[in-house]
């Protein structure tokens, strides 16, 4: 299972707002005591769906173009 964890306004090197979705895979299994949730690995995109990966804390990466985005 994947859930959204957080969204980051941020601005394009065109000076376009975008907003960048940061995702956590996690895996719920059922045991003796009920649901236990696991926290797996992040992934991040636009809200167009385009691949982002982080570069700093206030800065990502469009990973097809290239194009760098500062966190507002």
């Amino acid at each position: 299972m994947e859930e959204e964890t957080a969204r980051f306004r941020c601005m394009g090197d065109d000076d376009t707002p975008l907003i960048v979705i940061e995702f956590r895979h996690a895996l719920t299994v059922l045991g003796k005591r009920g649901h236990r949730t696991f926290p797996g690995a992040i992934r991040l995109a636009l809200s167009t769906g385009e691949a982002v990966r982080y570069i700093a804390l206030d800065l990502f990466e469009v990973v097809d173009t290239g194009e760098l985005l500062r966190r507002l």
